[in-house]
């Protein structure tokens, strides 16, 4: 075959991807020399940028690039599809080539050391149009994680890379500060502890798996609406809110959604300690903001089940928003730990006026965790696995139960300070 395949050593790819694809050159059929294939059932359209910073803000095109494309299977193994094309003097592409149920990575290479990648989720790509997120370095090097983590047996899917791999990461990586397989590591760590945590919980293997789909049904409308012109700020933030809800869209109980996301946390605490410092607390931040809200859906969850009165729910949810914004725009953990310690406080006197219980009770109700807390820190600093981390959270919460159940009595009570334990 005659592919032009992007696989040079380059200052904007780590490359990761172009490595692993490149024995998939040799069964690459049909290859000569044509732009397209006739007879193609995907037509994969997108933009690439020279984007040298490292948010997803597509900067100057890259015209006369070549694209390809290459599906990359559960188990990490890759095949090049069929077909290639050229940039505009835009940056943008339409590359005619198979539809396939499988993940797929869009590649460009261009003059010079150029290249890029960008992520089309399982299922997106299996017939007709499929609009791409802008190729930027922050694209680049999701791809580059999503296929390293495929080959370490994670079940880890395209929208867990996408939320994962923050412009910070994409820094450090491009600088050789983290390497892609230390991010995949960490990646596989926290998807591996909220699975079975999940199932700890009771999620049926069909249940994690379809608030897995749900997940990736939110990259599709993250990529579009990129894709579309929508402000990155606002695609990101909808994503994100999508990702959370996806327990709940697959039938699960916000209480399932919330300790799964805190096995999550612990999880990326542990296993990105040996990433650089920035990537390490860029991924910590993303997952903490995570926990939080899956956390904050799971306190209303309990209120509304005993028939909290409407003017207390909307209490909550205003505590939510503004938990959320602090969190998305602190640079410190003391302003995450201000903003947690804040919304716990509310909910804490939402809390007593709903069950009865004293603040004070409340608060030695808490204070009664300590031991299980400790025990926790203990056994997740020792982890060696994503799903080790997940067995001491579910310990956990069994001793934090008997614990809280010996002060206070309300099943209210009990069940919103176990859910408040994750601050």
């Amino acid at each position: 075959g005659s592919h032009h395949l992007p696989f040079p050593m380059t200052r904007f790819s780590s490359s990761f991807v172009r490595a692993t694809l490149a024995a998939a050159v040799l069964i690459v059929s049909g290859c000569d020399g044509s732009d397209s294939s006739a007879d193609a059932d995907a037509t994969y359209q997108g933009r690439v940028t020279n984007d040298a910073a490292t948010a997803r803000l597509a900067s100057a095109d890259v015209e006369g690039a070549t694209v390809t494309a290459a599906s990359v299977s559960a188990s990490g193994q890759s095949r090049m599809l069929s077909g290639s094309t050229t940039t505009s003097a835009s940056g943008q592409f339409s590359l005619d080539s198979e539809g396939t149920t499988e993940a797929v990575v869009l590649m460009a290479e261009g003059t010079g050391s150029f290249a890029s990648s960008v992520l089309v989720e399982a299922g997106g790509a299996a017939r007709g149009t499929v609009q791409s997120a802008p190729m930027t370095a922050e694209t680049d090097t999701e791809a580059d994680v999503f296929v390293a983590a495929r080959q370490r047996g994670s079940r880890a899917r395209v929208a867990d890379a996408v939320l994962f791999v923050t412009a910070d990461v994409t820094t450090d990586v491009r600088a050789g500060q983290t390497t892609t397989a230390q991010v995949a590591a960490a990646l596989d760590a926290a998807i591996a502890a909220e699975r079975r945590a999940a199932r700890d919980e009771g999620a049926s293997d069909e249940e994690v798996e379809e608030a897995a789909d749900e997940r990736d049904d939110a990259h599709a409308t993250f990529r579009t609406s990129l894709s579309a012109s929508v402000s990155a700020e606002v695609a990101t933030q909808t994503f994100e809110d999508a990702y959370v809800d996806a327990y709940s869209r697959a039938g699960l109980t916000a209480r399932t959604s919330a300790r799964a996301a805190r096995a999550r946390v612990l999880a990326a605490e542990r296993f990105a300690g040996s990433l650089s410092n920035r990537a390490s607390a860029s991924i910590r931040a993303q997952a903490r903001l995570f926990a939080a809200v899956a956390t904050a859906l799971a306190v209303e969850a309990e209120f509304e089940a005993r028939g909290a009165a409407s003017a207390r729910l909307a209490t909550l949810r205003s505590a939510r928003t503004t938990l959320v914004a602090s969190l998305r725009a602190a640079t410190t953990n003391v302003q995450r730990n201000a903003a947690e310690a804040q919304y716990a406080s509310t909910v804490e006197a939402e809390l007593s006026a709903e069950s009865g219980v004293s603040m004070g009770q409340l608060n030695s109700a808490m204070s009664a965790t300590s031991t299980a807390d400790a025990v926790l820190t203990a056994s997740v600093n020792t982890a060696a696995s994503g799903e080790a981390v997940a067995t001491a959270v579910a310990t956990y919460y069994t001793a934090a139960r008997s614990s809280v159940a010996a002060v206070v009595t309300a099943d209210l009570a009990v069940d919103v300070l176990l859910l408040l334990t994750a601050f």
